[in-house]
């Protein structure tokens, strides 16, 4: 229980930290760029990258919490066996997705290493942004075997499926 707190704080942070760079980058721009008539070549660049990571980890967060679009109106009518039933076929879909995505997103990574290439603002190693798509589907196919082992532990204690965190009713 205590990794799951450390895991869940940990995400937390990292997603507010992408968020603040991203909020503290734009506004220094736009303050250099309309107050001091002059701009930088890395903010915009530093500001894109802390999106990207920032969007692959909240996509891991969703899946964690169930919280991704889905529209579950079948599934609602059937009882808690075919919720159970709909929640694994759904499961082990975004798990065969994440890593046949992350199989794929992994060549990108080692050819840029291969070769070094670097961003042309920040002149960065590129690899380091192009491991955001890797690392964000090792986080989703992560987050799913999490809620696919929480759903046996319900199903042993004869509790209904988690459903997620509801946005909107």
């Amino acid at each position: 229980m205590r990794c799951d707190r450390i895991d869940r704080k940990s995400e937390r942070w990292l997603l507010l930290t992408f968020y603040a760079l991203i909020i503290l980058t734009v506004a220094i721009e736009v303050i250099r760029r309309f107050a001091l008539n002059y701009s930088s070549v890395w903010g915009e660049e530093l500001a894109r990258y802390a999106f990207i990571y920032l969007a692959w980890i909240a996509a891991a967060a969703a899946v964690r919490d169930r919280a991704h679009i889905r529209i579950d109106v079948l599934v609602n009518l059937g009882g808690p066996r075919v919720q159970r039933l709909a929640w694994w076929l759904s499961d082990i879909a975004t798990l065969v997705l994440a890593v046949w995505a992350l199989w794929l997103s992994v060549s990108p990574v080692l050819t840029s290493l291969n070769f070094g290439s670097v961003t042309p603002g920040l002149r960065v190693s590129q690899a380091v942004f192009l491991a955001a798509i890797p690392v964000g589907f090792l986080l989703i196919a992560w987050r799913v075997v999490q809620t696919m082992l929480a759903d046996v532990r319900r199903m042993r204690r004869g509790e209904p499926p988690f459903d997620g965190h509801k946005l909107f009713d």
